[in-house]
């Protein structure tokens, strides 16, 4: 089974909470009421006290509170194969997963504004294959080139600093293991999108770029960060504290290299994006810069879908509530002149 929105799933924690709640509820009920009568009096006065009724109703909500927290996770099983239009486009997102992605001077920071913005880049690539590489000291292909942008969002969500090896940020190794990915195919225009704060460590990136130019491999750059002042980085202490990183007893303040961006897109007549610390939109970058590309012949191939099954945990939590709202919470009230008689 595959999960849509797995990390709801989590929500299921809190069932074992509302049945405490129930318990504590239901006790303080009973409680109350025995302050006025004794227990044999009460369930003759009020019917509502009877357990059976009360759990009867509390196990059908907390089913359907169980069963809409797996749908809304959008499980999905069942596989079938669709037919979908490639485009001429092959675009690799190489993405700084480094430390100083951290830094906060572009907010929440850098890394989680990257991560957002090439979610709405992907809504401009239809039918265009993707792939994404996240690198710090090393580089990794989390994605191969796909046109499965849903499975390329779920693997996006996950990256973090702990997606690449070592620290460190040699963007020009980034380039290379892009290079590596791309084969040369006819017709069809090869972008890599490089979003980072431009800080390497002697990983020759411009080099690098001019092989990707000899390949005819565009190359935009996305700069992020501060290229004045520049920001620190913060992490986390073994006591969960707010710290930054220190180098010979001195913080570390990350800046935004912009020459080299700008030289590794002129290298390959690509463009430069200075992001900088304001707001930026790759959708309108893939506009300006990648739709105006060669898109080569229309191509058709067969991908792997599976079957949204959500629907039916929706359906089943809805029964469970119907369910309960059509059991009283008690029977019929005696009167207590009848009690009486």
């Amino acid at each position: 089974m595959i999960w849509g929105h797995p990390t709801i799933l989590f929500g299921i924690w809190g069932v074992p909470l509302i049945v405490a709640l129930l318990i504590y509820a239901q006790k303080r009920r009973i409680l109350t009421a025995e302050r006025f009568a004794d227990s044999a009096m009460i369930h003759r006065l009020i019917p509502f006290m009877g357990m059976k009724r009360v759990w009867l109703k509390a196990v059908l909500l907390m089913t359907a509170f169980t069963l809409l927290i797996v749908a809304c996770a959008r499980p999905r099983y069942g596989e079938y194969f669709e037919e979908v239009s490639v485009r001429g486009v092959d675009l690799i997102v190489l993405l700084d997963v480094s430390r100083s992605m951290l830094a906060e001077d572009v907010a929440p920071n850098r890394l989680e504004r990257a991560k957002a913005d090439i979610v709405d880049l992907l809504e401009k690539l239809k039918g265009d294959r993707v792939g994404l590489i996240a690198f710090a000291g090393a580089p990794v292909e989390l994605v191969p080139l796909t046109t499965d942008h849903g499975f390329f969002k779920l693997i996006l969500s996950d990256v973090d600093p702990d997606s690449a090896p070592r620290g460190g940020s040699l963007i020009g190794d980034a380039i290379r293991k892009a290079i590596e990915s791309l084969d040369t195919v006819p017709n069809r225009q090869q972008v890599l999108v490089l979003i980072t704060d431009g800080e390497d460590q002697d990983s020759f990136p411009e080099q690098a770029a001019e092989q990707a130019a000899e390949k005819d491999i565009k190359i935009i750059t996305v700069g992020l960060g501060d290229n004045g002042e520049g920001a620190r980085i913060p992490q986390r202490d073994q006591n969960g504290q707010l710290q930054f990183i220190q180098h010979d007893g001195q913080e570390v303040w990350s800046r935004m290299d912009e020459q080299l961006l700008r030289n590794i897109a002129l290298k390959t007549a690509g463009a430069y994006v200075p992001a900088r610390t304001t707001s930026y939109d790759l959708g309108r970058i893939y506009e300006d810069h990648l739709a105006k590309l060669a898109q080569g012949d229309l191509q058709s191939e067969q991908q792997r879908r599976f079957r949204e099954q959500y629907q039916w945990f929706a359906g089943a939590a809805l029964i469970c509530l119907l369910l309960e709202l059509t059991i009283p919470r008690a029977g019929s009230v005696q009167s207590v002149g009848s009690l009486a008689n």
